[in-house]
């Protein structure tokens, strides 16, 4: 064989080789773990999980000491809680491999976020524009993912679509159409320089919500557009806030640049009431701060470090097996983990049993958040006059890392059949 053809065909075995340890878009990558905990050396009330402490839970740094307080805590926890002082988890049972129903308790408490625009423009009580409502929503973090509460209240759940960050704008000029996600968009119908004022319009699916013209030059009562509307439990709900920071002329078309924009989807609320059960656990308490709810059935741990032993659709438990690391011959080390969705942007067939905490297309986005994804919306005429596009969100807020797939490969079988093919002319 001549020697050529042998150097491109060790040479592709390689490559092929490498791509095929890459994780395959769609399947599970890379798992996020908790802190371990070793049987033997935890008593029964230290088996307790945070967001500092699992990253499957949702996080939000700026708020860390709000997340981990000994009391009046927020966000989300999972923590076992021995029920009849009998075989349980811990050092006084190291082997004990089974969590019985009511054991395994998940707790999720609201908890509040300035809006962007209050912080930026500094406003306070007194001078933020009365449509607002106030200077602060509350969030609340279920299974993982950030939602907003509507009324304040824990129990009604609302999903994000949109929050612009303190740095984001868009720029659109007359004619742009704005896609927020969800179905949602904002047309710009006309902006007028010479009066500083931009005519807009927010629709949902087509169908016009709500209208107005903004002056993009005055006070922020003046530049600020909000929208309301009866949803959940109450009425005249705020769902809607978008901000109208300028208007400008290029040598062709008249721009305005918006920024603060929050939206949610008053659509899609959910209600949740005692006795409702969500991903394996029932709801046990139910307050305007927040939730409780307990496992509904046994949780039996097969002790085998290979074994996910699963207990909501994404979260579950992972073992060492029986002693192994452990400092008792009976013992294990338990910790809860969650696997990490390879995104594929390029897929067009959505991807079997993926759940709504896993979302392979998942709009969510903070700046507190870990995953996102940013999608920009058509804006022709506009290249190079955005810093950053706004980020549409959904909740994954979820874990969804983009790592490279098998289209790779393809790439490096073309480049060696080249140099193959040089070679060998």
């Amino acid at each position: 064989m001549n020697f050529g053809i042998k150097r491109f065909l060790h040479a592709l075995l390689i490559a092929l080789t490498i791509c095929l340890m890459l994780p395959v878009p769609g399947l599970a990558g890379p798992s996020i773990c908790g802190a371990p905990f070793d049987t033997n050396a935890t008593s029964s009330d230290g088996f307790c999980w945070n967001a500092t402490t699992f990253g499957g839970f949702n996080y939000p740094v700026n708020k860390h000491k709000d997340f981990v307080a000994s009391e009046n805590w927020w966000g989300e926890r999972l923590q076992y809680v021995d029920k009849d002082g009998q075989d349980e988890l811990g050092v006084n049972n190291p082997g004990n491999h089974v969590i019985g129903e009511g054991e395994l308790l998940y707790s999720t408490r609201q908890f509040s976020n300035k809006y962007d625009l209050v912080s930026d423009l500094g406003l306070t009580a007194s001078t933020i524009p009365p449509e607002l409502g106030g200077m602060f929503y509350y969030k609340l973090p279920w299974f993982g993912k950030p939602y907003v509460t509507v009324e304040n209240d824990a129990s009604q759940l609302a999903n994000i679509v949109i929050t612009q960050g303190s740095s984001d704008k868009k720029v659109l000029k007359s004619g742009d159409v704005w896609d927020l996600g969800k179905g949602y968009s904002l047309t710009v119908n006309q902006v007028d320089v010479e009066g500083d004022k931009v005519w807009f319009s927010l629709s949902k699916n087509g169908e016009e919500l709500e209208s107005g013209i903004v002056n993009a030059n005055g006070t922020v009562e003046n530049q600020i557009f909000t929208a309301t509307a009866d949803f959940g439990d109450g009425t005249d709900q705020l769902y809607f806030i978008t901000y109208v920071d300028s208007v400008f002329m290029s040598a062709t078309d008249s721009f305005a640049v918006f920024k603060y924009t929050w939206l949610i989807d008053k659509d899609d609320i959910l209600i949740i009431k005692n006795g409702d059960e969500y991903q394996g656990f029932e709801v046990i308490e139910t307050s305007k701060d927040g939730i409780v709810l307990e496992n509904s059935k046994c949780i039996t741990l097969n002790l085998d470090k290979d074994k996910k032993n699963y207990f909501t659709d994404s979260w579950y438990f992972q073992t060492s097996d029986k002693g192994k690391g452990s400092i008792s011959p009976e013992g294990y080390i338990i910790y809860p983990a969650t696997d990490v969705v390879v995104e594929d942007k390029n897929a067009t067939v959505p991807i079997a049993n993926s759940t709504e905490e896993t979302n392979i297309t998942s709009e969510s986005n903070e700046s507190e958040n870990v995953s996102a994804d940013h999608r920009t919306a058509p804006s022709s005429g506009t290249a190079g006059m955005e810093d950053k596009e706004s980020h549409p969100e959904e909740a994954a807020e979820g874990s969804s890392t983009k790592l490279p797939g098998f289209g790779i490969i393809s790439g490096i079988i073309g480049v060696m059949m080249c140099l193959a093919l040089r070679r060998k002319s």
